[in-house]
């Protein structure tokens, strides 16, 4: 790279590769440091100004709506927030004739954006964007776009969708549409529509992968398996290094991943890997520093700087080569160096969300071990970029001191003692203490009807989408969402004894909790409080891994792995083993025996449990698990299915019949649920079976091929025959649900997953 003088790297499109990346992100935050020390005057000026801007946010006299000036002073709103858009997306300064078109044939009616009809849900996004970007009217694409938000919408985890997720999917995807609406806008309706349907698909993959990878992957740690989070990151680096298709065996068995996939082959479609290389370098690049930056703290406060810098920049980087047909270099230089500051001042905003959650940012960092003062640089970075990027430009800097006031001005009103933190946190100077003092003192109420059109966007679809009906979201969602849940119930409801840490270790491996996921899902369905059932969630799970460890034993598969892990019982002594085994059983029934229900009830419970636990059921089932085929004789279907039913059938059984008996529902309701555990349990083993002859044991967490010398459907009839039995029993399944008079989308989701499922 050769020497360069003062001011920003003056990026291009081949600089987007992280090997001159790097260099470039370095260059220009020791030059903004050389000009922070430097231009003191100019920072304070600067810092006057963002207060002048919040003296004119205070709300004018009441009546002030019937004046003349008042269709004046709508227009300035709009010609201030498009001035923005054009500067903070675009990189772009635009005369007043060129903001006008764009006003009326990009963006509609940006002041008078109409509100999301929450009654229609994802429909009401759809004809809320519409009216955000009017060019999308009757468009047969907006109809796909539909289709996509609703599987998103039901796969998301819960705790991004209450976070208002959909509604930074959807202001992501409404970005990069209005960005190809203005790069055609002298180009004619026609081709302004034919641009915006081919950019379509990819303006909603790159807004979907921002909720996995950085709303789930990064910011919910917790959310998946270390080994599945590796999986996620090593197929996301191998598609953005390589372009290759991506081997779908290699992922995760969860929603997610599979959407993510489908993003991916979306991105490729419209953006080959061969002419849009650049794309891929900036998409790689930013979540390399993504991944870096949610990995933990990288030493002092300003090391973080250029993570920071490279995932937001590269942000609007994507943003626009994805919008645009074209783009000169003269944009990557300002876009690039210009987004830092955006960074900033959001990290400040959301600092208290950002605490809850134990993220670092730069307003999370240890004020008392930083060694720069991010608040004085949130102001110094914004007027770097308007003197050293844009050069002075009085249009720039109002955009910038405007809406930089309203952003903190909002986080400023929302509580008093925000400014106070603030001054206590950092060192301020004259300049920021009257900003502070003027901002805090606005009325919120006032200040948030002043947000720009896509906040109020964001706001509007994250409103509207925050709370969606559980039972309808994807099954395997549900039971990823409840599994931190239930893993603590299950942790208070067994014993810490001597044999504890034996049914410590066998409970706190890598199951999915599906069988008390299962009970959770008709508690849903159901109406049933959470905390009613958790006696049952316990006893579920004690009973089926109890099951595990007696499977696993040498006089029975004599398994080495399962759930990811050793067995117990070549870890412990075998005969401590069995004893803890045991113990769990007795303790499932003594937690049946304390459920919240009428007497009556439970004893009912308690019988039937006896029973499909018993010699006739469960224990049946294992026997003849062992004994089928060995004395030479022919297996039948029958027979190898009657063992599926008292094996495996039986234990799904026992994780939805006792609450149908608790919650006291007629007796045909419950048979129908004996009939769809039957057959969901045959889907399981099955496919159990094809993936112990197909895949290999780092995949499905047990050893595969483990039961040589015993029968299944697979080695008597082939894959063939097997999956076709399969198919009928899953129908079987689905149609013993829809007679069921509650809502049983989530059983109906289980079960097919279990048909299609890679582990």
């Amino acid at each position: 790279m050769t020497r360069l003088g003062q001011g920003p790297y003056p990026f291009r499109q081949q600089d987007l590769h992280i090997s001159r990346l790097n260099p470039g992100v370095a260059h220009t935050l020791r030059d903004f440091c050389r000009w922070r020390d430097t231009h003191p005057g100019v920072i304070a000026d600067h810092v006057n100004q963002y207060t002048a801007q919040a003296r004119g946010m205070k709300p004018r006299h009441r009546f002030s709506g019937f004046l003349p000036g008042r269709r004046r002073r709508v227009q300035e709103r709009l010609s201030r927030e498009l001035n923005y858009f054009a500067v903070y997306n675009l990189a772009e300064i635009l005369p007043g004739q060129s903001l006008q078109r764009f006003a009326e044939r990009g963006l509609g009616r940006v002041r008078r954006m109409r509100e999301v009809d929450r009654s229609k849900s994802v429909g009401g996004v759809i004809a809320t964007l519409q009216a955000q970007v009017p060019a999308l009217r009757q468009m047969d694409e907006m109809r796909w776009l539909a289709g996509r938000l609703e599987r998103l919408y039901r796969i998301l985890p819960e705790a991004v969708i209450v976070n208002g997720g959909m509604g930074k999917v959807c202001r992501t995807v409404a970005g990069i549409l209005a960005i190809g609406a203005f790069d055609t806008l002298d180009a004619g309706r026609a081709a302004t529509r034919a641009h915006l349907a081919r950019i379509l698909p990819a303006a909603y993959a790159y807004g979907a992968t921002y909720a996995i990878i950085d709303d789930t992957l990064h910011d919910m740690p917790n959310y998946l398996s270390e080994a599945d989070r590796q999986r996620y990151h090593e197929m996301i680096q191998r598609g953005l290094s390589t372009g290759q298709p991506l081997d779908s065996g290699h992922f995760p068995d969860h929603p997610l991943a599979e959407e993510l996939y489908d993003l991916y082959n979306l991105v490729l479609a419209a953006f080959p890997f061969g002419t849009y290389r650049h794309l891929y370098h900036a998409a790689e690049a930013m979540y390399a520093a993504q991944h870096r930056d949610a990995s933990g703290p990288a030493g002092q406060l300003s090391a973080m700087y250029p993570d920071i810098f490279v995932k937001s920049g590269m942000s609007r980087i994507v943003a626009n080569i994805l919008g645009r047909r074209e783009l000169h270099d003269e944009f990557y230089a300002k876009c690039f160096n210009t987004i830092f500051l955006s960074q900033l001042k959001d990290d400040l905003a959301d600092r208290a969300e950002d605490a809850q959650a134990n993220r670092l940012t730069p307003f999370t960092f240890p004020a008392a071990d930083a060694d720069v003062n991010p608040l004085y640089d949130t102001f110094a970075y914004d007027a770097y970029v308007v003197e050293e990027v844009f050069r002075g430009d009085e249009a720039a800097r109002n955009a910038f001191t405007y809406f930089g006031a309203l952003k903190l001005a909002v986080h400023l009103t929302a509580g008093e003692h925000n400014a106070r933190e603030l001054r206590q946190r950092y060192e301020t100077t004259s300049e920021i203490d009257s900003f502070l003092d003027t901002a805090s003192g606005l009325p919120p109420r006032a200040v948030r009807r002043l947000d720009p059109a896509d906040v109020r966007f964001q706001n509007g679809i994250s409103k509207a989408l925050r709370s969606r009906d559980r039972s309808k979201m994807d099954a395997r969602t549900f039971v990823s969402d409840r599994r931190v849940y239930l893993d603590d119930v299950i942790k208070r409801h067994y014993h810490h004894n001597e044999l504890g840490e034996i049914v410590q270790y066998t409970m706190d491996g890598a199951g999915k909790r599906l069988r008390p996921a299962l009970t959770l899902m008709l508690a849903e369905s159901l109406g049933t409080p959470y905390e009613k059932t958790e006696p049952l969630l316990a006893a579920v799970e004690l009973f089926h891994t109890s099951s595990l460890v007696f499977d696993d034993l040498p006089a029975q598969d004599n398994a080495t792995l399962r759930r990811g892990r050793p067995t117990a019982h070549t870890v412990f002594e075998e005969s401590s083993v069995q004893l803890a085994a045991i113990s769990m059983i007795s303790s499932g029934f003594g937690l049946l025996g304390g459920l919240d229900y009428p007497p009556a009830r439970i004893t009912e419970v308690l019988s039937y449990v006896g029973t499909v636990l018993g010699p006739e059921r469960l224990c049946r089932g294992q026997y003849l698990d062992l004994q089928l085929g060995r004395d030479g004789g022919q297996v039948t279907a029958p027979a190898i299915l009657e063992m599926y039913n008292l094996k495996t059938s039986t234990m799904i059984e026992a994780a939805l019949v006792p609450l149908m008996v608790l919650e006291g529902r007629p007796p045909p309701e419950v048979e129908l649920i004996k009939r769809y555990a039957y057959h969901a349990g045959v889907v399981f083993q099955i496919r159990d079976d094809i993936l112990d002859a197909t895949a290999h044991s780092l995949r499905t967490g047990k050893d595969s091929d483990l039961d040589v010398g015993k029968v299944n459907l697979v080695r008597v009839y082939g894959l063939d025959r097997a999956s076709q039995l399969m198919q009928t029993h899953l129908s079987e399944a689905l149609a013993s649900c829809r007679e069921l008079p509650f809502p049983t989308a989530l059983l109906e989701g289980v079960v097919t997953a279990f048909a299609t499922r890679a582990a």
